[in-house]
């Protein structure tokens, strides 16, 4: 799996949670359907032409890994810590005070920061930015803030 579609999930997991306030084996059911109706759709998209190579791309493509399910049990599990790192590291502002996805973001980043060393943090932080992209930032002022907060948070666990 691309680990930025992982990533895309963990935030709409997250989400769900924070929405619904579900469990976290009811929200890895919802991802796991609903990757598999994207997939059956991808299937549909090209059964007339596909090839053994492209059947293969298509598994793999849609395959949940290691990586989307420790993001989002990582996050879950660790939610409180994240929710006080976050809170440390905004300065004027409260996470409640965040909307519903940039708060998912922020605290699927603080898992990864805090939590997977094996990606850097600039990496982690570039990711992030391009979520707001995707899910929030109508009008930029949402890339702006949340840099500002991974910047800081990043800088908190340098020193």
């Amino acid at each position: 799996m691309i680990r930025h579609f992982a990533r895309q999930l963990a935030v709409q997991a997250l989400y769900q949670k924070e929405v619904g306030k579900l469990e976290e084996t009811e929200v890895i059911q919802n991802i796991e359907a609903m990757v598999a109706a994207m997939k059956e759709e991808a299937y549909g998209l090209v059964e007339d032409n596909i090839t053994l190579a492209d059947l293969n791309q298509l598994e793999e493509q849609f395959r949940l890994d290691d990586f989307c399910y420790g993001l989002v049990r990582g996050s879950f599990r660790h939610q409180d810590e994240l929710d006080s790192f976050i809170e440390a590291n905004i300065s004027g502002w409260s996470l409640n005070r965040l909307n519903k996805v940039d708060k998912a973001i922020l605290r699927l980043a603080a898992y990864e920061l805090k939590y997977e060393k094996e990606t850097a943090p600039e990496v982690v932080i570039n990711e992030a930015l391009e979520l707001t992209k995707e899910f929030t930032n109508a009008d930029g002022k949402a890339t702006a803030f949340n840099n500002k907060v991974l910047d800081q948070m990043k800088k908190s666990l340098e020193a």
